[in-house]
Formats: C-alpha cells, sequence, structure tokens
C-alpha cells in the first residue's frame, strides 16, 4: 500500500504546469484597430507569429481595436519581426472558444488553439491569414499596429 500511495505521490507531483518566469521574457504592449473595406471589423482574432511559430493573439472588439496576450495570464507581444494573420473563424481557448465548445470547435492544439467549425465562413482574404502577406516588426518604440484591409 505504502508503494502505491509513493507512486502515486510521484505520479501527480509532475502534473502541475510549469510556473511561467516572464522576467525572461522581453514583451512590450500592442495593440490597434482592424478595418475590412474601411469598416471596423469586430471579432477577428489578431495573431503576431514568430518564425518558430509562436504567437501573442487579440480579439477585435466592435471597434476594430484589439490588444495583444502573450498568454493567458501575461499581455504583451515578444519583439522582433512578425507576420499578422487576421481570421474571423479561428478560435482560441479562453479567448473566443471555451472547453464547452471543445467539440463542435475543434481540438485544442497544445497552444490552445483549436480548428475552426467547417460551417463558418471566413470574411477576411487567405493573404490575410492563412497566407498572410502582412508583417511587422515589433519594437519598444511603438505599440499601435492598426492594418486596413480589402476584400478585393
Amino acid at each position: 500500500m505504502f508503494c502505491l500511495g509513493a507512486a502515486m505521490l510521484v505520479l501527480t507531483a509532475g502534473c502541475g504546469a510549469p510556473e511561467m518566469d516572464y522576467s525572461q521574457v522581453d514583451l512590450v504592449s500592442a495593440g490597434g484597430t482592424v478595418t475590412l473595406d474601411g469598416q471596423p471589423l469586430p471579432g477577428a482574432v489578431v495573431t503576431f507569429e514568430n518564425a518558430e511559430g509562436q504567437f501573442s493573439y487579440g480579439l477585435t472588439d466592435d471597434s476594430g481595436y484589439y490588444e495583444l496576450q502573450f498568454d493567458s495570464v501575461k499581455e504583451g507581444v515578444t519583439t522582433g519581426p512578425k507576420t499578422v494573420r487576421i481570421s474571423t473563424t479561428r478560435k482560441i481557448l479562453g479567448l473566443n472558444a471555451d472547453d464547452t465548445e471543445g467539440g463542435e470547435v475543434g481540438e485544442a492544439s497544445e497552444e490552445g488553439e483549436t480548428a475552426s467549425p467547417a460551417a463558418a465562413v471566413e470574411k477576411v482574404p487567405a493573404k490575410y491569414n492563412k497566407n498572410s502577406e502582412l508583417k511587422a516588426d515589433v519594437t519598444s518604440g511603438q505599440s499601435e499596429y492598426n492594418f486596413d484591409l480589402t476584400s478585393a
């Protein structure tokens, strides 16, 4: 019985998520506005992705304004060159999807991102999301990144 208890203690000790040391990450605050054909684009997920695929994310409000989150705890984005992706169908757990939507939205990846439902219609052209041509060079001297998209 003692061996079983000791084994359970060892197994559960490693189950907690590691604490993030934010002092080791160079984060800056960033946000901006997204418009599509001159109109604010509400409900769009904006991601700033580095070359390794790590990203910060935000969700536009009714006026098209977003602020980037590094993760579910900390605001901001790391400095450096980024590919920007904007989508009205992308779902990220804790941002615009929750655990109760899991089966409906799709399975979560390691980053907490989920697949979009097949029935959703993307309002943003692929050149701004899947095949994004949008780039941003994030610096500590700039905090506003606006994107004026066109549907054509």
